[in-house]
């Protein structure tokens, strides 16, 4: 039973190292095509110091994407209940005004 938890967390922390390393050449891709992504200094950096700046930045963006996603998804879970309600309200008074016309 042990064992299968080790390989569930072996995966998972995989998946992990595959997706930031597939971000950070994506990240380092963007800025060779697109002249206004850049990763370095005016001045100019070395390769791998460019590397490192696409890494942060890649492990950044993932981590704020885990913390930030979840809690936005509950938060606009609630917007359509709400929308909802008030269309019935607003339907509601729109008959209740045709009614007494």
């Amino acid at each position: 039973m042990g064992r299968g938890r080790w390989r569930r967390a072996g995966s998972a922390l995989w998946r992990v190292v595959a997706v930031w390393a597939v971000s950070t050449l994506t990240m380092l891709v963007l800025a060779g095509i697109l002249p206004d992504f850049k990763l370095q200094s005016e001045d100019g950096d070395s390769a791998t110091r460019i590397a490192v700046t696409a890494a942060f930045g890649a492990g950044a963006f993932g981590l704020l994407s885990a913390l930030v996603w979840p809690l936005l998804v509950r938060a606009l879970l609630l917007v359509p209940a709400l929308v909802l309600g008030l269309l019935a309200f607003f339907l509601n008074g729109s008959l209740l005004l045709l009614a007494l016309r």
